[in-house]
């Protein structure tokens, strides 16, 4: 169910149209390009300089061409999920969800182990359906958010999630489809 079918309020625009949203947004683009690309040039430089040489200096630029590849990945995914955020700011509306926080048990590296997988808590924000029941939980994205919560995109996948007002927001994606 999405909040236009349990009647919940969606205020009239995109999320992108809240002032100091999109802002945020390109200062987090610029923001990953400028901490990835002069340190993938840096690494390139370096292994371009030490694999001709041969020996032991040919294995460090072998080690170093393998670290510039995963930096590169890492911009690369990096600007894939600022666009997913735009994308999703600049089509869809702020809808407006009743929520509470919760202790929600979660998989995690460390905790109880039980059915083959380690458990934790985790404090969560849960969107409330109108019953008062659970739709979803998703990681709290900022202070100052007590019985309401922004939401926009597909409440079953991938979406920001905003305190009242649009700021401070978060991408939060679920990682299974709701059934």
């Amino acid at each position: 169910m999405t909040a236009r079918e349990y009647g919940y309020q969606i205020l009239p625009g995109t999320a992108a149209q809240t002032p100091g949203v999109l802002d945020i947004v390109r200062k987090e683009v610029r923001a990953g390009l400028r901490r990835g690309l002069p340190l993938l040039a840096v690494q390139l430089c370096l292994t371009a300089l030490l694999i001709p040489r041969g020996g032991p200096a040919s294995f460090l630029g072998v080690m170093l061409a393998f670290t510039s590849a995963i930096t590169l990945g890492v911009v690369v995914m990096w600007q894939r999920a600022r666009r997913k955020e735009l994308r999703i700011l600049q089509t869809s509306p702020w809808e407006v969800w009743p929520c509470r926080g919760e202790k929600v048990r979660v998989v995690s590296s460390e905790g109880e182990r039980a059915s083959g997988r380690r458990w934790s808590t985790d404090g969560r924000l849960v969107l409330l359906k109108p019953d008062g029941q659970s739709q979803c939980s998703f990681p709290v994205p900022g202070p100052g958010i007590k019985d309401k919560v922004c939401f926009a995109g597909d409440i079953t996948g991938s979406g920001i999630l905003a305190a009242p007002g649009g700021l401070p927001f978060r991408h939060v994606t679920r990682t299974r489809k709701a059934r």
